[in-house]
């Protein structure tokens, strides 16, 4: 009962009656609670709006998908870099770009790319990885790096004893022992550029944000379009734990 209630709060449906109301008012606010109901029921089963929402979907995984992979090649370059003190010369302007950019809503670093340095000559779904992939390296070469460093020397060593080489003891000691321990942050950091990609509607692109627009604008709905949305997310959110979980027990099923 009480869900019922919060519910037609909610829609804007329920509420205290007027005593002193006429009873063609009622009749008139069931009447339109009828057509709510219908609109929203019709929506549901258009397939324009379907059309509209799944155009705004792919847009987002392109996205996700192009920006995570680069972020992580860009992170792991980094951290590689940071961990053996190899080209000095250019990890350093590099780290300092990606952390300083880092620090700078996902927002505005679309924007600009978009706007100032490529002066909206180029396709706003490539900006839109380029950025995303430049905005989340920063925080992949720090977990990469300190989950790495974690691991301590004397297990390479004692690898390497054994006559391991060290491409073999970071492949069979290091890396499972890395990569399990940073995982949860790791998901963590891919979920938040997954939610980064809703900006890609600033520059232009037809995202899954601003696919709502584009169903309200067509269908004059707002709360069934969001709800589909949001839902749209979270299986998304929830596929990238999945996948990401599964990678890793292939990878590492017998160490």
């Amino acid at each position: 009962m009480v869900g019922v209630l919060l519910a037609f709060t909610c829609f804007g449906w329920a509420g205290t009656p007027d005593l002193g109301s006429s009873a063609g008012s009622s009749e008139g606010a069931v009447n339109s609670d009828v057509l709510k109901w219908g609109h929203m029921v019709n929506s549901l089963f258009s397939w324009g709006m379907w059309k509209i929402l799944f155009g705004g979907l792919k847009t987002t995984v392109i996205i996700f998908l192009f920006a995570a992979v680069g972020a992580i090649l860009l992170g792991a370059v980094l951290a590689y870099m940071a961990i053996s003190h190899k080209c000095a010369w250019l990890f350093k302007p590099l780290n300092w770009f990606v952390t300083t950019v880092h620090d700078i809503p996902s927002v505005a670093l679309m924007m600009f790319f978009y706007y100032v340095i490529f002066a909206g000559g180029m396709n706003g779904i490539l900006v839109s990885i380029i950025a995303l992939s430049v905005y989340t390296s920063g925080s992949l070469m720090k977990i990469f790096k300190v989950h790495i460093l974690q691991v301590g020397k004397g297990q390479i060593e004692a690898g390497l004893a054994l006559g391991l080489t060290k491409g073999q003891c970071y492949r069979y000691i290091v890396l499972p022992q890395a990569v399990k321990s940073m995982l949860p942050l790791f998901v963590a950091e891919l979920k938040v550029q997954l939610r980064a990609t809703s900006y890609a509607g600033y520059i232009a692109q037809e995202d899954l944000i601003k696919s709502v627009y584009s169903v309200r604008e067509h269908y004059t709905d707002t709360f069934l379009p969001l709800l589909l949305v949001s839902i749209m997310y979270l299986i998304l959110s929830w596929l990238i734990a999945k996948f990401i979980n599964l990678v890793y027990a292939k990878t590492f099923k017998y160490d």
